[in-house]
C-alpha cells in the first residue's frame, strides 16, 4: 500500500525517452550532430510533453445534472433497525434522481456482519456493484485484485471547495490510507481526529464553593478531586460523592482513565510511534505501570465509584445528575452521555446557579499533556473498475456536505435548483438517515465552532449568517448567555429544554477549542493504526482486550498487585500481541514509503 508520487517522474521520463529516441535514432559512434533547428524542435516537443503530462486536471460541474438517467448499482451496510425499503424509498434517493439524474439502485443492504460476508464473496468472484462502501482492508484487497477504479482525477475535478476543506481540515490521513501508487481509490467517510480529543469536565460550582484551585497542575487536580470526595460538596450530610468518574471499559469515550494515562505520558488502547520510529502498543509500555498504581490509590481512597466495574458511561453519568460526581475526563460530548448535564439542569431548583467547565488535561511534569486522538474513519466509498460515471460519487459527496450547511434560500452558484427550505431540509436531514454516504465532516463542526468563538470576540457574524446551522446555534447561544434558564426557543417560547441543551452544548465548544489550540501547538498524539485490521488481530484481538481490561481492573481494585502488569505484558506478547505488532509495523512502513 505504497503512496508514491509518480506524476513528475513520469513526465520527466517521457521527455527523456523522446529526447533520446530523437537524438539517437539510427545513430552510432560518429553520428552526425543534429542541427540547431532540430535541437529547437526537439526541445519544444519535450517541453510540450512535460506540460501535457503535468496539465492541471479539468474541472467539471460539481452539481451538474446528467442529460440522461445514470443508473448506479450500490451496496452499503445498514443499522439493524433499518430495511432495504427505507433506503430505496428515502428522500435522499429521490433527490439524487431529481437534482442529478442519478438513479441509485441498492442491490444489497444488510447489517455489518452479513454485509462483510457478502463483500468477501464478491472479492472472490470479482462481481461488484458500481459503487459500495467497504472497510480499509477490503478496499486494499480490491485494489490488489485490480477491481477498483482510480478516483484521483474525478475527485480533484469535481469536488467542491467546501467539501474538500471540510474533509481535509484535520489532515489527509483517510485519503492517504486510500492512496496507492499516487492514485486515490476510495472517498473516505472522514471522522476528524480532532473531534476525538478528550478534556477534563469539572463541576465548577463545587470547585468555587469550596475555594479549590483550578486544576492546572496534577497537584491542584488531586486537591480538587480529594475535596470532592471527602468534603460533602453537595451539602447533603452524606459521604456519597466521588472525585472522578470511571467505567468498566477504562478507555471509554467518556468517564475514562485514558486522559489520566496521557498526563503520565502513557497511551493505552492506542498504537503510537515510538522514539525509534517503530509503532508500539501503548498499553504495554512501562509508562503504564505508575498510571495503574495511581488509579489503585484513587480507588482505595474512595475517589472512584466502586461500582465502576459494572457500569457503562450512561449509568456512570447518573452520578452527575444525582450531584454525586465532581469531575470526569472525556470526549467533547461527554456532558451529553446519559443526558446527564441536561437532566441535572432541568431537575435543579436553581439551574442558573449550576456551572460546569472544561479544562485542559492537567500536567504531571510541568509540560503540557499531549492528548491522544484517533482516526475513526472506517468506511470508504469505492467505484468498480469499468463504471462509466465515477464522478457521480463525487457529486453525492458534494451534495451531502452542501446539505450540512442547513436550509439555503439560494443554491450554490449556478445551481438555484439546489435551494432548500427549512421544512424540506428538516425532513431530509433530521428525519431520514438512509443515505449512501454520510461522513462526520458533513456537519462542519470544526468550522462552526471556530467561527462561533471568533464572532463572540469580534462581533463579525458574516460567515455565521450564511450558514443556517451555525446561525441557528449562535443566536441560541447568545440568548442563553443573556437569559439563562429563562431563554426562549426558536419560536420565541420560554424553554427549559433549550436552556439545558445550551448549558451542556457549550462544553462541546470548550473541548473543541482546547483541541484546536493543541493542534496549533502540534501537541496532539496520533493513534497511527486508524482502522487497519491485520489477520492476527481478527484472531486474537478480543482475547487480548479482555486480558488487558481484566488485569488492569484487578490492579485498580486491589485484587492484584501492580507488579501483575509485568506478567500481563509477557502474556500479551505471547497470546498474539507480538505478531500483531509486527503486522502493524509492516503495514505502517508500506503506508509511509
Amino acid at each position: 500500500m505504497k503512496k508514491r508520487r509518480v506524476t513528475s517522474i513520469l513526465a520527466l521520463g517521457l521527455s527523456a525517452v523522446l529526447l533520446v529516441s530523437q537524438l539517437g535514432c539510427g545513430s552510432g559512434v560518429g553520428a552526425e550532430e543534429p542541427s540547431e533547428e532540430s535541437k529547437t524542435t526537439q526541445a519544444e516537443a519535450s517541453q510540450e510533453t512535460v506540460e501535457e503530462a503535468e496539465a492541471p486536471i479539468e474541472k467539471g460541474d460539481p452539481f451538474g445534472k446528467y442529460e440522461e438517467p445514470v443508473k448506479v448499482t450500490a451496496m452499503t451496510s445498514i443499522a439493524t433497525t433499518a430495511s432495504a425499503t427505507d433506503y430505496e424509498n428515502s428522500l435522499w434517493s429521490a433527490k439524487m434522481r431529481e437534482l442529478f439524474n442519478i438513479d441509485i439502485e441498492y442491490v444489497f443492504l444488510a447489517a455489518k456482519e452479513q454485509y462483510d460476508e457478502r463483500v468477501n464473496l464478491m472479492l472472490a468472484s470479482g462481481d461488484l456493484p458500481d459503487v459500495m462502501n467497504v472497510s480499509l482492508t477490503q478496499m486494499h484487497q480490491m485494489i490488489e485484485a485490480g477491481l477498483l477504479q482510480p478516483l484521483t482525477e474525478v475527485f480533484d475535478g469535481y469536488v467542491t471547495d467546501q467539501a474538500k476543506e471540510a474533509m481535509t481540515q484535520d489532515g489527509t490521513f483517510p485519503f492517504d490510507a486510500a492512496t496507492v501508487d499516487g492514485e486515490l481509490y476510495g472517498i473516505p467517510w472522514v471522522q476528524p481526529r480532532i473531534e476525538t480529543c478528550h478534556a477534563l469536565f469539572v463541576n465548577e460550582k463545587w470547585r468555587k464553593d469550596n475555594n479549590l484551585p483550578e486544576p492546572d497542575t496534577w497537584e491542584n487536580f488531586e486537591k480538587m478531586i480529594y475535596a470532592f470526595a471527602n468534603d460533602d460538596p453537595n451539602g447533603n450530610g452524606q459521604k456519597d460523592e466521588f472525585g472522578i468518574g470511571l467505567t468498566k471499559k477504562l478507555w471509554d469515550t467518556g468517564f475514562e482513565a485514558t486522559s489520566i494515562a496521557n498526563a503520565f505520558g502513557a497511551y493505552p488502547n492506542a498504537w503510537i510511534q515510538g522514539a525509534d520510529g517503530n509503532v508500539v502498543y501503548g498499553s504495554i509500555q512501562p509508562e503504564m505501570k505508575p498510571v495503574l498504581e495511581k488509579l489503585a490509590q484513587y480507588y482505595q481512597d474512595g475517589l472512584i465509584d466502586p461500582e465502576f466495574i459494572v457500569k457503562d458511561y450512561d449509568t456512570e453519568a447518573e452520578l452527575v445528575t444525582k450531584e454525586q460526581l465532581g469531575a470526569m475526563f472525556g470526549i467533547q460530548w461527554t456532558g451529553l452521555m446519559g443526558s446527564c448535564l441536561q437532566s441535572l439542569y432541568e431537575n435543579s431548583e436553581d439551574p442558573d446557579s449550576l456551572e460546569w467547565k472544561v479544562y485542559p488535561i492537567p500536567s504531571v511534569d510541568g509540560k503540557e499533556t499531549s492528548p491522544i486522538v484517533y482516526d475513526y474513519s472506517s468506511q470508504w466509498l469505492v467505484v468498480k473498475k469499468d463504471f462509466a460515471n465515477p464522478e457521480a460519487v463525487v457529486k453525492v459527496c458534494n451534495y451531502m456536505h452542501y446539505m450540512g450547511l442547513g436550509p439555503q434560500e439560494t443554491g450554490p452558484e449556478g445551481h438555484p435548483e439546489l435551494a432548500v427550505s427549512y421544512e424540506e431540509w428538516e425532513d431530509m436531514w433530521n428525519n431520514d438517515s438512509y443515505r449512501l454516504y454520510s461522513p462526520e465532516t458533513e456537519h462542519g463542526n470544526i468550522a462552526r465552532w471556530e467561527h462561533w468563538f471568533q464572532a463572540m470576540e469580534d462581533g463579525d457574524t458574516t460567515w455565521i449568517d450564511n450558514n443556517y446551522l451555525a446561525k441557528d446555534q449562535f443566536y441560541a447561544m447568545q440568548r442563553y448567555a443573556q437569559d439563562g434558564s429563562k431563554m426562549t426557543d426558536n419560536f420565541g417560547e420560554p424553554s427549559i429544554s433549550a436552556a439545558s441543551w445550551q448549558f451542556t452544548y457549550r462544553l462541546c465548544g470548550q473541548t473543541f477549542m482546547y483541541a484546536l489550540e493543541q493542534r496549533e501547538k502540534n501537541n496532539l498524539t496520533n493513534d497511527v493504526r486508524g482502522s487497519f485490521v491485520s489477520e492476527s488481530m481478527i484472531e486474537n484481538q478480543a482475547v487480548l482486550e479482555d486480558l488487558e481490561i481484566q488485569t488492569f481492573t484487578n490492579i485498580i481494585t486491589g485484587q492484584a498487585p501492580v507488579d501483575e502488569f509485568d506478567s500481563f505484558v509477557e502474556q500479551w506478547k505471547a497470546l498474539g500481541g507480538e505478531e500483531i505488532t509486527g503486522e502493524i509495523n509492516e503495514w505502517y512502513q508500506e503506508m509511509n514509503n
